[in-house]
């Protein structure tokens, strides 16, 4: 049984199935070329769509302009910055705290300043070297300036603690350290925190001391010339400093000129790891040494 739409589409064919062969030469087959070849090609049609006024357009590029701009650096009326991130040192702030984690000990200082700068804190965070043992703890923390305005009532106190440890079997692990108190708005904040000295590199707290503190040697009371002489067999390198404290720790040090060196048969009073490869001795001034400079 065939349906109305059947009998409409085959109203509308000039040539029947059954005027068709097999041989292309036949009446039918030369009918169905002559219907095809004499047709006239459909006009392509052209779709016609609305044109937006460049008005809106423009409209919708700037909103998305001024959003990066919010998130990218914040305005008057967004949300207070919670964290921020550059390639040496990632912030998050932790309630009334401020968790610092760094993730390049070697990078450029400014980059740490900048981040520290986005969230209105005057803080210079340094990574220095240090000798063994002292990696990954906060060497010296201290105010950077006088606040604006003189100091508040009270003076003004900061907070801080680092994560000293990696976890089990992880070598290299991010330094964490959390920061609190109006120190570090107010009157800035200088950091210093220790990393693992490259070899011969001299390490941040490698300070003059009396007395011996140089692993393995045991050069206080001998001669410079002695002394030296046991450094280089050693294959280390030594610096000299000028300088005399006392038994509770007191006393004021000095370094003369890289070259300088003391008279051989003066005392060494004092001996300290430098780095890797080299150490201080120290001895007491005399008339003649080089002088403090400026003097004071």
């Amino acid at each position: 049984m065939t349906s109305r739409i059947d009998e409409l589409v085959a109203g509308l064919a000039t040539v029947r199935d059954s005027d068709i062969t097999s041989e292309p030469d036949s009446a039918g087959g030369r009918a169905l070329l002559a219907a095809i070849t004499t047709g006239k090609a459909p006009v392509p049609r052209r779709h016609r769509y609305p044109r937006l006024p460049w008005l809106v357009a423009g409209a919708t590029v700037a909103s998305a302009a001024a959003a990066a701009v919010v998130v990218g650096v914040g305005g008057q009326n967004s949300a207070p910055l919670r964290s921020y991130a550059n390639a040496a040192v990632a912030i998050d702030v932790k309630g009334t705290e401020y968790e610092v984690e760094v993730k390049n000990a070697y990078a450029d200082q400014r980059e740490f300043s900048e981040a520290f700068a986005k969230f209105g804190l005057d803080v210079r965070l340094r990574i220095v070297p240090v000798a063994p043992g002292g990696e990954r703890e906060i060497v010296q923390i201290g105010p950077l300036h006088a606040p604006k305005g003189g100091m508040p009532p009270g003076g003004v106190s900061g907070t801080s603690s680092a994560v000293l440890k990696c976890p089990p079997g992880q070598i290299a692990c991010p330094l964490k350290v959390r920061l609190g108190g109006e120190m570090f708005r107010l009157g800035g904040a200088d950091i210093v925190i220790g990393r693992k000295a490259a070899p011969g590199e001299v390490y941040f707290d490698a300070n003059p001391v009396q007395g011996d503190r140089a692993k393995d040697l045991r050069l206080t009371g001998r001669t410079v010339a002695q002394a030296l002489a046991e450094v280089l067999r050693r294959g280390l390198t030594a610096t000299f400093t000028l300088g005399e404290f006392k038994a509770d720790g007191s006393g004021s040090s000095w370094d003369p000129p890289a070259t300088w060196r003391p008279a051989g048969e003066r005392r060494i009073t004092g001996v300290w790891t430098r780095s890797s490869t080299s150490v201080g001795l120290m001895v007491v001034p005399q008339k003649g040494d080089p002088q403090p400079h400026p003097v004071g």
